[in-house]
């Protein structure tokens, strides 16, 4: 089971939350097209849910290797040096996704004592910015175990191309 969630979470949470999106969407347009009338809550939840989503894509993005980045100067190095760049590069990644899971535990805090409510759908606004958190909190996990991977050898680093 754990095995399955290190491989699966984010990917299953990701397609769950866009089917979830389409579907009320979908719904919205037969509701103002159709019948002339639009829903209040849906372009909330859509929202919301997108938030989540944009959140719970950094993890998967980082597992996977797949994060916004220029390596062609990196993969023209040797190997050793690579390396050493990989190791510098998830070590800062980790102290930013730290710093922002320590953050946002105050801003969540703060956000469940006031007891604001999203206005459409008077949900708890607390769990629209646990997002911020959860996502944060799986990029720290991911970035240990990439960290794991690349110390233990299991991620190869090889020379790509020559200087």
């Amino acid at each position: 089971m754990l095995k399955w969630l290190d491989e699966h979470l984010e990917e299953y949470i990701l397609f769950i939350l866009l089917v979830i999106m389409t579907i009320v969407m979908g719904i919205q347009i037969v509701a103002r097209f159709v019948f002339g009338n639009s829903l209040s809550w849906s372009e909330e939840l859509v929202r919301y849910l997108f938030v989540w989503s944009a959140f719970i894509g950094v993890p998967y993005c980082i597992k996977k290797g797949t994060s916004v980045k220029v390596d062609q100067f990196r993969n023209m190095l040797p190997v050793s040096i690579q390396k050493v760049l990989l190791y510098v590069d998830k070590i800062i990644m980790l102290a930013l996704f730290s710093v922002i899971v320590y953050q946002s535990l105050f801003v969540l805090r703060s956000s469940f004592r006031n007891g604001n409510t999203s206005p459409a759908m008077e949900i708890p606004i607390w769990l629209v910015q646990g997002a911020i958190f959860v996502g944060s909190l799986l990029a720290v996990i991911r970035n240990i175990q990439n960290l794991i991977k690349l110390f233990t050898g299991k991620k190869k680093v090889v020379q790509k191309h020559d200087l």
